[in-house]
């Protein structure tokens, strides 16, 4: 069994909310996924219209990182991811973290067998991507135009079963110390025992 989640390492995912889709649109515009255009993919921008929405912050710090969606969840049993981070704000590989935290939080919370993301490869290497080392199920070529050129955009989809094995194998510290993706979040264990006073 899966626990939702909501803090690894270096990140807590806080609730997001139609307040904050300014802030949302304005962290896509400085990620360069792609422009922002008000027909486009709306579903995933609009907050109110999300499965799960969070702000990504900051452990340590409390600052807000960008954001983390899940949208479209359809009958088929598949639910598409969003991470959205602030690139001058998010360093050092929080960007995976914050994607296992969303892949984690969707089998956990929802009955899906399949978690899709988007990207390209302006997004790479804030996952530890590089191009031509892609896994992507489907790439359609110069499907967006940004920063003044046509970008490939990459479909990645992972399974149920695959992810249930990753937890158990490589992703074991993402979480942190003592902490597992198979236990409820929380204190671990009962509470320590207080020392009886001396006679």
């Amino acid at each position: 069994m899966l626990f939702p989640h909501t803090a690894s390492r270096r990140l807590v995912f806080r609730p997001a909310s139609t307040a904050h889709h300014s802030d949302l649109v304005r962290t896509m515009l400085r990620t360069g996924i792609e422009s922002v255009s008000p027909s486009a993919r709306g579903g995933e921008r609009d907050l109110s219209r999300c499965d799960a929405a969070f702000l990504v912050t900051s452990r340590s710090s409390g600052d807000v990182l960008g954001f983390s969606t899940l949208h479209g969840l359809d009958a088929a049993g598949h639910v598409k991811s969003g991470v959205y981070l602030d690139p001058l704000r998010a360093r050092l590989g929080v960007g995976s973290e914050a994607i296992y935290l969303t892949i984690n939080y969707a089998f956990a919370m929802f009955d899906v067998g399949k978690v899709v993301a988007q990207t390209t490869e302006a997004t790479f290497g804030s996952v530890g991507l590089t191009p031509g080392s892609s896994e992507a199920t489907a790439v359609l070529r110069d499907h967006l135009y940004f920063r003044g050129r046509h970008w490939d955009l990459h479909t990645f989809e992972l399974g149920r079963d695959e992810w249930e094995r990753h937890v158990d194998g490589e992703l074991g510290g993402v979480l942190g110390p003592g902490l597992s993706w198979r236990r409820a979040p929380g204190p671990l264990g009962p509470a320590p025992s207080r020392p009886r006073p001396a006679a």
